[in-house]
């Protein structure tokens, strides 16, 4: 199968905080001031942002270990980027050192919790090729149309890149019915 297409399309959606789209690089650096008083203060919503900004390097030096102390305390208070950043982060090895399970909880955490199909997504493409515990090429499979039919357009280039040749390896009947428990549980996610 093409893994490597999987894990590709997988992490591209370490995002970018919006705030710093489009600013000019003095711009980025005065919001990042402005941000860090708020993440401080405990603000969930600015810490994830730091996180972000020190990731890629806006506004501030690129520090990926201070990336990660923001971003997991943004996940930690349970904010959806915050968790899914973490997850994205412990799979990299980005400022922490890689821990796939760690990740594949992250992810199923933030899904449950947020109803998010980006970490379903994520969660999909662990149990698919077995990142951080066994493999279950059929609940990944349904996590992943969940994601898909969600409207996640990467979900929907991973299943376009692999679907065939996972739908060899699955029960169709048993996806359905992982499809049908997860929406009787969490709701159709968003």
């Amino acid at each position: 199968m093409r893994w490597s297409i999987l894990a590709s399309i997988l992490f591209l959606a370490a995002a970018t905080p919006a705030a710093v789209a489009a600013q000019t690089p003095s711009e980025a650096a005065v919001l990042y001031r402005d941000m860090k008083v708020r993440a401080e203060a405990g603000d969930a919503e600015a810490q994830w942002e730091i996180g972000m900004m020190l990731l890629n390097g806006d506004g501030v030096t690129r520090n990926e270990r201070e990336a990660w102390r923001w971003v997991r305390a943004s996940g930690d208070a349970g904010h959806e980027k915050g968790m899914i950043s973490t997850a994205v982060m412990l799979a990299l090895g980005q400022g922490t050192a890689p821990d796939p399970a760690q990740a594949r909880d992250w992810y199923r955490r933030a899904a449950e919790r947020h109803g998010s199909a980006h970490a379903l997504r994520g969660l999909a493409g662990m149990l698919i090729t077995g990142e951080g515990g066994a493999a279950d090429p059929t609940l990944g499979a349904a996590y992943l149309e969940l994601a898909s039919e969600a409207g996640d357009a990467y979900a929907a280039r991973i299943l376009e890149a692999i679907g065939p040749e996972l739908a060899e390896q699955v029960d169709r009947r048993k996806v359905d019915s992982l499809k049908s428990d997860w929406v009787a549980r969490h709701g159709r996610p968003d």
